[in-house]
């Protein structure tokens, strides 16, 4: 009785160190921030008086959170989809290739391990006027660049072409793997019944791999949401704010200026938005599953 007792409890014990550790690093934080947002905590104070809903109310009626929240979609979806079709373009030419496929693939995956930080810095420097290499190609085809960084729209264009640059190998490993697993008897039989490439890529291979399609994108999509790091260290927001993405505003709130329970309540508010993206994501990848 006692032996099968102990058996039952022994993996519990092995569990107990790591489930320590998410509640201390995880669950706590959580809740510690969902209280938090219901206060006017700030760090100069150390303290916090119950608000309620005040700091949700404050962030619809918000123009600066808006506008970060607008970008942050024009972003995310932007530089998802690009990169999902290029992704997608690559991997069905690295399909084709019988010799040095893997050296070209480990090739491709040098952007993704590269930390954001370092891409930020990489394409900076790319985009600065006076000496950037994309000024210099242009000037070679006549062109006169802009100052990338220093205009709203260029700038966007900027951290947007400097994400789908890192991200782009992402889609492009895993949809390759899928192209290279597809069941050869059906791609043969739709040859067999006289299918162009064209249709055969449209017809049997993209409905094939679209559960994957789906799920790489679902996964790309909310990392996008969550860009920090390349978009500080490139524009730091500006110039006025037109970069200036949810993660990074909840930033400024929450330590420059202090707001700790503003910054609570639009975490919470962007996580909502996320978890909704997920879920109709996720029902529409259970349809083509």
């Amino acid at each position: 009785m006692r032996a099968s007792l102990w058996s039952r409890l022994f993996p519990y014990l092995l569990l107990m160190p790591a489930m320590a550790i998410l509640l201390a690093m995880v669950v706590y934080p959580l809740l510690f921030s969902l209280t938090t947002s219901f206060t006017d905590y700030n760090l100069i104070m150390l303290d916090g008086v119950w608000v309620g809903f005040k700091n949700y109310l404050t962030a619809f009626g918000d123009p600066a959170f808006r506008d970060s929240a607008l970008f942050t979609f024009i972003f995310a979806f932007t530089s998802t989809g690009t990169q999902l079709v290029l992704g997608f373009v690559t991997a069905l030419c690295l399909a084709r290739v019988v010799y040095a496929r893997g050296p070209l693939t480990i090739l491709l995956m040098f952007p993704m391990m590269v930390t954001p930080v370092v891409v930020g810095i990489l394409w900076l420097l790319m985009f600065q006027p006076d000496y950037s290499v994309v000024n210099g190609l242009l000037a070679k085809l006549g062109i006169t660049g802009p100052i990338w960084l220093q205009h709203p729209l260029t700038a966007r264009l900027a951290v947007i072409v400097a994400d789908v640059w890192q991200w782009t190998p992402f889609f492009t490993i895993i949809l390759l793997a899928g192209i290279l697993n597809l069941p050869k008897e059906v791609m043969e039989a739709g040859e067999i019944d006289g299918a162009t490439p064209l249709q055969s890529l449209a017809r049997l291979a993209i409905p094939m791999l679209m559960p994957l399609i789906l799920i790489t994108t679902l996964i790309r999509l909310i990392d996008s949401f969550k860009t920090f790091d390349s978009i500080f260290v490139m524009t730091n927001g500006g110039p006025s704010a037109s970069t200036e993405v949810v993660s990074l505003y909840i930033y400024r709130k929450g330590l420059p200026y202090m707001e700790m329970g503003y910054a609570s309540a639009l975490s919470y508010l962007f996580v909502i938005v996320l978890t909704v993206i997920a879920a109709l994501l996720i029902r529409q990848l259970s349809r083509k599953a």
